[in-house]
């Protein structure tokens, strides 16, 4: 049950503090750093919870703050945090407000959200009336996505468009700063729990306990390696990735990931990758990707997902696949066929050639891959209509056969194949690292394509599970 009154309008946060920085009485930088908590009792003096704050019992608190973001409650509620630092709090609960304040159009939160958004009106998918109101009674599980917007003034340019830095850095399009998740039960979680998935009404529970770890390779790594601080980084926040719709390029929360699909599959590929290795930050980082794979595989389940499109929608299926296998769920671990780029633009041809294309109708491919004569406007990314050759290069250049190589890697090296479901984007990525696929033979990255020179044709090493 929820009900919300009308209210929750304030002061106006530009978003230029707070994230990852103080926020009440907590500092809070994400799973680490500083905060003013009282260790006697485990929150801080007026009530606060930071997400500094752990142990097997929960705390009692009258609010909790990540990244920035503070809900306070009417009360004090019994509140905890997830193995991957989530706050979970114990209702029926009343959420009296949450900071920085929701103004017009920035600031939104949503509960179980799916499809469009109403976080911030200018980013994409937007659509007014989802987002929620304070004071908010919630009762029964449910989570409350909240955000901090941009400020008003970009911070640089990506393409054409207005964009704002990225938490290493970069340039993106998200006008969405920071987002987190209070994940509202009816009774407190085990220990090890993970986050339940933030969109939709189904909540399954998952442990850590229940981790495979003998389902995990640990192989040695080449000589040279990425810097895995960085790479823990790219899934220390959650991704909020439920729009589906090539908009997401203007609509993700820069502090937590990166909007464009290109981006985020050269991400996946590097961690998917980076997990396999024997090293100190395997669990953590399995860990990360298992909660971004439940994450997911909600957004599936709560009826959203991720076409296949030019550039825009790589890397979402792999997670899932990987915390399936990990968890031991075979609904995760086979999800479908229709889960982003990867399965929707790689097919077998007539000539029983694995080939990249979608199946889609445009002038382009028959105009010799240019815009020329009669062939003005129409999708780049459309498989030829014979079967027999590989779609124009533009987006399968750039911007998805690049990506791949990790992921690919990741699923021959834990045996996982035939539960992804697909034969024709591995045979197709063979071709592609092969240069059998005109500008082929490269990889997001020299650690990938290494890997996958070192990897590719060993058999699998990992263990038996349940």
């Amino acid at each position: 049950m929820i009900a919300s009154c009308t209210g929750g309008s304030g002061s106006t946060s530009d978003g230029s503090s707070g994230p990852d920085g103080t926020t009440g009485s907590a500092t809070t930088t994400g799973s680490s750093g500083p905060s003013q908590v009282d260790t006697s009792t485990g929150s801080d003096p007026d009530g606060t919870a930071s997400s500094e704050d752990t142990g097997p019992e929960p705390q009692q608190a009258s609010s909790v703050s990540q990244y920035g973001i503070t809900w306070t409650f009417d009360g004090t509620y019994p509140v905890g945090q997830y193995v991957t630092g989530d706050w979970w709090v114990v209702g029926p609960v009343t959420i009296e407000s949450v900071s920085p304040d929701p103004t017009d159009g920035r600031n939104g939160s949503m509960l179980d959200p799916v499809g469009s958004q109403d976080y911030d009106d200018r980013a994409g998918n937007h659509e007014a009336g989802l987002r929620v109101s304070f004071p908010l009674t919630v009762e029964g599980t449910h989570s409350l996505v909240s955000s901090i917007s941009h400020p008003e003034e970009p911070e640089c340019t990506n393409g054409s468009s207005d964009a704002w830095l990225t938490y290493d850095g970069d340039c993106q399009r998200g006008p969405i700063h920071t987002q987190a998740i209070l994940t509202i039960v009816d009774q407190a979680p085990p220990a090890d729990a993970f986050r339940p998935p933030y969109a939709g009404p189904d909540k399954p529970s998952h442990r850590a306990s229940d981790v495979c770890w003998d389902a995990l390779p640990k192989l040695a790594g080449p000589a040279e390696l990425p810097d895995a601080e960085a790479l823990l980084r790219h899934v220390e926040r959650p991704w909020v990735d439920h729009l589906g719709s090539w908009v997401m390029q203007h609509g993700c929360a820069t502090h937590n990931m990166y909007c464009y699909g290109r981006e985020i599959g050269n991400i996946v590929a590097q961690l998917a990758t980076y997990v396999l290795l024997d090293t100190p930050q395997q669990q953590t980082l399995a860990i990360r990707l298992i909660q971004l794979g439940i994450d997911n595989h909600g957004v599936l389940q709560a009826g959203g997902g991720w076409p296949g499109d030019g550039g825009h929608f790589n890397g979402r299926k792999l997670p899932i696949v990987l915390a399936g296998s990990l968890l031991g769920d075979a609904a995760m671990a086979s999800p479908g066929l229709d889960v982003g780029n990867e399965d929707r633009m790689t097919y077998y041809g007539s000539d029983g050639i694995a080939r990249w294309g979608r199946d889609c109708d445009s002038c382009y491919f028959a105009s010799g891959c240019d815009y020329a004569g009669a062939c003005m406007n129409g999708a780049k990314d459309c498989r030829d209509p014979a079967g027999l050759e590989d779609g124009c290069a533009d987006y399968r250049n750039c911007c998805t056969s690049v990506t791949w190589v990790g992921e690919a890697l990741a699923v021959h090296a834990m045996g996982q194949r035939q539960a992804w479901g697909h034969d024709a984007f591995f045979d197709y990525v063979d071709r592609w690292v092969a240069g059998d696929v005109d500008g082929g033979g490269g990889a997001s990255s020299d650690f990938v394509l290494e890997m996958w020179s070192m990897y590719r044709d060993a058999a699998p090493t990992v263990g038996g599970c349940r």
